[in-house]
């Protein structure tokens, strides 16, 4: 199935699709993944991960923030904080629509005009109330062996880290549900 961001690398040399059911609307998802970033509410995942073995410092939100839902084309989002190891680093915003999907180009260093990896989130209405939403990753032609046996070598964990994010979402979204149906009741 073709979705949005695929052609942006239309002959992946690898692509990964995972997907979570969330009992809340795509508008009530939607925001927690514009405010993504280590220097904004997080990445959602494993803290134990991000911060003792990856050292961000990153505090994974628990509230919408407002400051952070103006999320633009050609914004970055910040993966790396500053002064990290390799510098501070992270994927640019290549499209977006609002509560239907982002989707961020992941190719720092390449050349002007060429996409390297994406990451594509989705949001899928369920019709009942619930989104799907949807994490692919592509990784593109051309890139160097070594970067290609990075990614062999580290890709369980990539699974893990993308996995726990879309659980983390979907944990904080559910939650702010819940909360708003206990709000209409008392």
């Amino acid at each position: 199935m073709l979705l949005p961001g695929d052609n942006l690398i239309p002959e992946p040399d690898s692509v990964q699709t995972m997907a979570v059911t969330i009992s809340a609307p795509p508008a009530q998802v939607w925001p927690w993944l514009v405010q993504m970033g280590v220097d904004r509410a997080g990445l959602y995942s494993y803290t134990w991960v991000e911060n003792g073995l990856l050292r961000l410092g990153v505090t994974n939100a628990d509230r919408i923030h407002p400051e952070w839902q103006d999320l633009k084309v050609g914004d970055t989002i910040a993966f790396t904080p500053p002064g990290y190891p390799g510098g501070r680093r992270g994927p640019r915003v290549a499209e977006l629509e609002s509560c239907r999907h982002l989707v961020l180009d992941s190719s720092p260093g390449a050349p002007a005009g060429t996409v390297t990896g994406t990451w594509q989130f989705i949001l899928h209405d369920t019709g009942d109330g619930g989104t799907r939403l949807l994490l692919r990753t592509r990784t593109g032609p051309g890139r160097p062996a070594v970067l290609r046996f990075m990614d062999f070598l580290l890709q369980p964990g990539y699974l893990f880290m993308d996995r726990a994010m879309l659980l983390g979402i979907k944990q904080r979204a559910e939650r702010e549900v819940q909360k708003a149906r206990v709000a209409t009741l008392a």
